[in-house]
């Protein structure tokens, strides 16, 4: 592994412990709220070494240390998560050679900066839409609204891939609501989902609709069934956040369209 990949897996678990405070902060409306992190049990003021990325978890052995409280696994797997994708990111977009001279590869850096903040909002809207089953829309509708900056800067996405690409994704979501509604009398997908999916076809491009909510849709599936059979009080109308199944299938073509379609054209 490169130095500067130990660095950004660093830079990483940093950025998930930042993530852990939108997570938090976020769907209470209290993210510009001035005060250090404090424990949500007892509201004592958490000290920087029990903040330190993943290893405070494991040395807590998950508890709070000033009233025992059980911390939620989640606060490492999402430090985990950010450190893992961020250096996945930059193999698959290196943009900075070192060798024989310091080298910055511009448009793949474009490319590292688009994925880096995409992957980064997904995260945070996939936790916040696992704890509260909502996708916040200070975070769903300026993306939708950047859409325009990032078709600028992106070496790849045009004009009229990344705005067909917002009416492409906000639109099926809510048509499959009305047939569904049609069908069922009751609607099956959140307009949370609906902004959400318009934000990754606004920042991907349409091409990016089909096989986004193919991956999601298979993904929750497999996951509703499983959870069924391991969780018996779980049945066909139990409330799935689907916001989570949307963003790994979005990433699943950001990063592994090309072998993914290998893998199908093969069967």
């Amino acid at each position: 592994m490169q130095p500067s990949t130990w660095v950004l897996a660093i830079i990483g678990l940093i950025l998930g412990s930042f993530y852990n405070v939108c997570i938090y902060r976020i769907p209470r409306e209290s993210f510009w709220e001035s005060n250090r992190s404090h424990c949500p049990g007892c509201g004592t003021m958490i000290p920087f070494w029990h903040n330190i990325p993943i290893l405070s978890y494991i040395f807590l052995r998950g508890k709070a240390h000033c009233c025992g409280m059980r911390i939620p696994i989640r606060y490492p797997i999402v430090e985990f998560l950010a450190a893992l994708s961020l250096c996945l990111i930059y193999w698959k977009f290196p943009f900075l050679s070192e060798f024989p001279i310091k080298v910055v590869d511009f448009n793949n850096m474009l490319r590292f900066f688009h994925a880096f903040t995409f992957t980064s909002l997904l995260l945070i809207c996939s936790f916040i839409d696992i704890d509260h089953k909502i996708i916040p829309d200070v975070i769903s509708i300026p993306m939708i609204l950047s859409t325009p900056l990032i078709i600028l800067m992106h070496p790849e996405l045009d004009w009229k891939s990344g705005l067909i690409g917002v009416f492409a994704g906000g639109g099926s979501v809510i048509l499959i609501n009305r047939v569904y509604y049609m069908m069922r009398g009751e609607t099956g997908i959140g307009m949370g989902d609906a902004k959400l999916l318009a934000a990754i076809g606004g920042w991907l491009g349409y091409q990016a609709i089909f096989p986004t909510f193919f991956y999601g849709s298979i993904l929750g599936s497999v996951f509703g069934v499983s959870a069924m059979i391991f969780k018996k009080r779980l049945n066909f109308k139990s409330e799935i956040p689907f916001g989570p199944f949307l963003a790994v299938g979005s990433l699943l073509h950001l990063f592994l369209s090309r072998q993914v379609q290998e893998l199908f054209f093969i069967f």
